[in-house]
C-alpha cells in the first residue's frame, strides 16, 4: 500500500485516510464513459489525476503543486491503536531505518535495546550511577558485549514492558508498539505474548516484519562510526543466522504457540534495493529523502493463513540464501535444493 505526500516550499499536503476517502468520493462522482471516450486505455489515471486536482483546489492548493508517491509498508491499514510489530533482523541490518522510513514508525512506540544502552551510559556520565559502566565505549565490541550483559542482568526489558502494559487501562486506545529485536530466539517473543494478550492486544493485530539484509553489507555497516557502536562479530553471525532460522522454522512448521495472527512481511533492506526520488527543488526540507521504492514480500495477511504461493516462496528462498551468513542454516537450505 502507498501513501501520497506533496512537498512544496512552505506546506506539506498529505493524503490522510480522511482525504483519501474524499478523493475516492470525488473520483466516483466523475463519469467513467467520458474519460474512456476521450483518453482510451489511460482513462483511469487521467480520471484520478482530475479527482486529485479537484481535491487540491477544494483545500486551497494550486493544481500545479507536485506530489510524490512515497512507498510505505502499512500495518493494518495504518491503524493508530492496538498494533504490535515484532521488527526482526540480525544486528546491524538496518531495523531502525526500516521502521522509520518504510513503516510509519511515527505511529509506534519503538522499543529498542540499543537506545536503552545509550541512556544508561548517559545516566552514568551525568550522575556517576552504575559504576560498572565506567569507561565503556560502545565503539569497542567487548564493551558492547559488557553493556548487553548489564541490560540483561538488570532485567530492563521485562521491567519496562511490564510497567508500560500495567498502565494501560483503556483497551480501545492501546498504543502501537514496535519491538526492535533480533528474533534469533523465538522464546523471547513467546515470553511477551501472555502479557500482551492480557493487556488486550488481539492476536490478529500482532505482526512480524523481518528486515533481511545481506550479511556482508551488515558487517560493513557495523563498522561505520556514525552508528556509534560496534557489535562483536560472533554476535553479528549468531543474530543473522538465528533470525533466518527462526523465520524459516515458522514458515516450515507453522505453530500457534506464539499466537501471532497478524501479517508477516519480509523487507529486503539493501542499499541497491532502496530507490529515492530525485530532488525537485521545492522541498520544505531538502535533506529529507523521499523513498520511491523498496522491496518487500507479504508472506501472510492479517487474520489469514500463511501464503503458499510458489513464486513468492521461491523469491523468499532466493533472498535468504543470498543474504544469510555461511553456516548450518545455509547448508541445510542448499541441501534441500540439491535433494529437489
Amino acid at each position: 500500500m502507498h501513501t501520497f505526500k506533496s512537498f512544496i516550499s512552505e506546506k506539506t499536503f498529505k493524503l490522510t485516510p480522511e482525504l483519501r476517502k474524499e478523493l475516492e468520493d470525488i473520483a466516483s462522482s466523475l463519469p467513467d464513459e467520458k474519460f474512456k471516450d476521450k483518453y482510451g486505455d489511460d482513462w483511469k489515471s487521467v480520471k484520478m489525476g482530475t479527482a486529485m486536482n479537484i481535491l487540491k483546489k477544494k483545500h486551497g492548493m494550486d493544481e500545479s503543486v507536485q506530489y510524490l508517491e512515497e512507498k510505505l509498508l502499512i500495518i493494518n491499514k495504518g491503524k493508530k491503536y492496538g498494533q504490535i510489530v515484532f521488527l526482526a533482523g540480525g544486528a546491524g541490518s538496518g531495523k531502525g531505518f526500516a521502521g522509520k522510513k518504510f513503516m510509519e514508525g511515527e505511529k509506534f512506540k519503538i522499543r529498542d535495546v540499543d537506545e536503552w544502552k545509550k541512556r544508561f551510559l548517559k545516566i552514568h556520565k551525568l550522575t556517576g550511577k552504575y559504576k560498572e559502566l565506567k569507561g565503556l565505549n560502545l565503539e569497542k565490541p567487548k564493551d558492547v558485549e559488557t553493556m548487553h550483559d548489564f541490560i540483561t542482568k538488570k532485567g530492563i526489558k521485562d521491567k519496562t514492558i511490564n510497567l508500560m502494559l500495567g498502565q494501560m487501562k483503556n483497551k480501545e486506545t492501546l498504543p502501537n508498539i514496535m519491538f526492535d529485536m533480533t528474533f534469533n530466539d523465538i522464546k523471547k517473543a513467546k515470553k511477551m505474548m501472555p502479557d500482551l494478550l492480557r493487556a488486550g492486544y488481539n492476536p490478529a493485530n500482532i505482526h512480524l516484519v523481518w528486515v533481511l539484509q545481506d550479511y556482508k553489507i551488515a558487517l560493513k555497516q557495523n563498522k561505520d562510526p556514525e552508528r556509534g557502536r560496534i557489535v562483536p562479530n560472533d554476535i553479528m553471525f549468531t543474530t543473522h543466522e538465528g533470525a533466518g532460522r527462526t523465520i524459516y522454522e515458522m514458515l516450515a512448521k507453522p505453530s500457534k504457540s506464539i499466537q501471532l495472527n497478524g501479517a508477516i512481511h519480509v523487507i529486503l533492506n539493501n542499499p541497491k534495493n532502496t530507490i529515492f526520488f530525485e530532488p525537485t527543488g521545492n522541498e520544505k526540507n531538502p535533506k529529507k529523502k523521499v523513498i520511491k521504492d523498496f522491496k518487500y514480500l507479504t508472506l501472510k495477511e492479517r487474520g489469514k493463513s500463511l501464503m503458499r504461493d510458489h513464486i513468492v516462496m521461491k523469491e523468499l528462498f532466493f533472498w535468504i540464501t543470498k543474504s544469510i551468513p555461511e553456516g548450518e542454516l545455509l547448508k541445510m537450505m542448499r541441501g534441500k535444493v540439491k535433494d529437489g
